[in-house]
Order: C-alpha cells, then structure tokens, then sequence
C-alpha cells in the first residue's frame, strides 16, 4: 500500500458573499495556491476553501472558523485523476500523470513538467499561477538560455522554479515559508528529473537578500507583497523584470503604487477573474540619498 500523504485534507465553510475577499486576508498564513473562495453571481454565500492541510491544521481552522473537513484519500491512490495538458506559450505542457510526460520525452515534443493533478495546490490551474506561466514565458524570449538566473518566492509546488529551468534558467532559488510546500516542490523536482533548483525554507518577511537576480516572481498575497516590498525589489537586479501575483483587483492600486515608488516601472498587467498579475522592470537610474 502506498503512503499516505499527511497533508490530504481540505477544509470547507459557507459564507456571506460580501465577506469573501476578506477570506484570503484571514488565510494568509496558508499562502495563495491553499486557499480558494468560489462565489457565484447573484449568490449571497460563497464557498472557501483550504487545501493540502494536515489533520492539525484542518482541526485548527475548524475549531476557530467552523465549516467541516474532508479527507482526500484519492491523492494516493493507484489511479488518481487527470486533467487536460495546460500549454503555455509553445513552451511546454502541465501534464497530470507520469505517463504524459514519459510520452512527451519520447516524442521528443516540448518539455512537459509532471504535477500530479490530486496535488492541492499549485499545478497551474489557478489564476495566480496560470498568469505567472506566461509572464515567466514571455520575459524568457529575451533572455539567452543559460545566461539567466531565477528568484521564486512563495514557490508552492514549484511549478514557476520547474518552468523556469525547462525556459532556460541557468541556476533557480526557490522559497517558501510552508514546509509542506518545501517538502512538495522537493517532490516535483525529482519526480521531473531537474536539477539547478535550491529550495529553501523561509519567511519572505525575515529573508534579507544576499545577492540580486535578473528575474524575480512573488506570487504571495497582496497584504505580504507590500509589506516585503522593499526586500522584493532589493532582490532584483537594475534591468531585472519583476513577476507579481496573488493579488486581487480591488487591491491592484496599492500593490502596483508601492512598487513604483521602489522604482519599478510595470509593463504588463495581465487580468483574470478576481486576481491580476502584473509583470515591471528596475529602474537602473539611482536616486541620490537625500
């Protein structure tokens, strides 16, 4: 019999359709690829929902929140569930299963990175993470493969750090506060057979950058990306392109106001949804101290 995967729970509760955004705020410890909020038009309730949760965490929302846990005990069996190959950009596939990608590298086709579609979060279906693919993507076009170097923050399964190498990266670091997440994103790196990613346990709001990089991603909530905001820009190199997500419309004015006045000058605000993803380049000016 398999293992069974510790964190295979979800978490579950109705609520006021006018209090849904606040959710995300309230379940920012969890980090943007665990938490969903569905609401539908004209509904007075939406759903919100946690996954990938231990039993303990699962308890813990449970007891403060209310709502009710389910178990998921497919993520671990033989034949766990598939979706549609995700394309991005002609530049490789999210494929669901092993045997997709085993197939693609024998058809010798674009590389297809493997994220078991049972896998909580993370596997590219998401708003956030769909629309930093295709940043991620497009910024690589100009960029000479294995001249180039990626910063992940909030990594989640590390399907930005894992796509960054198939585009090109020369070395990748990877962070996130989440130690299942670490313990995740070390799954899929060896399952796709990667090297060049160094994954790293952190809390973005303590971490001090001991070097700069040419591409950044943050896809973390609004409330995080204004508050690290100065640590963010001082991990990017003048001329770097900078990679935003996790960020609601409503909250789109203060996040993109807070960079620009770091200097980020954004190019590309790409929206979809509830969530936006927003794409800038460092100044290479250099304000004088006053």
């Amino acid at each position: 019999m398999p293992k069974l995967d510790p964190n295979r729970f979800s978490w579950n509760k109705r609520s006021a359709a006018v209090t849904a955004d606040d959710w995300f705020e309230t379940l920012a410890y969890l980090g943007p690829q665990r938490v969903m909020v569905t609401e539908l038009a004209g509904a007075r309730t939406a759903q919100i929902q946690a996954h990938g949760l231990s039993h303990r965490e699962a308890m813990a929302l449970q007891k403060e929140h209310g709502g009710s846990i389910r178990e998921a005990r497919w993520l671990t069996s033989q034949n766990p569930p598939q979706r549609a190959p995700i394309k991005v950009r002609g530049k490789f596939t999210v494929v669901s299963t092993e045997t997709e990608r085993n197939k693609a590298q024998k058809a010798k086709a674009i590389p297809a990175l493997w994220i078991p579609a049972g896998m909580a979060f993370g596997t590219g279906e998401h708003a956030t993470t769909a629309m930093c693919l295709r940043q991620l993507a497009d910024i690589s076009k100009s960029l000479e493969p294995g001249h180039w170097e990626f910063l992940d923050l909030g990594t989640g399964s590390a399907i930005l750090a894992m796509a960054a190498r198939v585009l090109g990266a020369k070395k990748v670091l990877a962070t996130d506060f989440d130690p299942h997440a670490i313990r995740t994103a070390r799954e899929n790196v060896t399952n796709n057979q990667l090297d060049g990613i160094r994954l790293l346990r952190s809390d973005v709001l303590q971490w001090s950058p001991d070097r700069k990089w040419p591409v950044v991603a943050a896809n973390l909530f609004s409330g995080i990306l204004i508050e690290a905001s100065k640590t963010i820009t001082a991990a990017l190199q003048p001329g770097g392109a900078l990679i935003l997500s996790g960020v609601l419309r409503e909250q789109e004015a203060d996040v993109l106001k807070t960079f620009t006045r770091l200097g980020i000058r954004f190019e590309k605000v790409v929206r979809k949804g509830k969530w936006i993803s927003a794409r800038g380049v460092l100044s290479t000016r250099v304000t004088s101290k006053r």
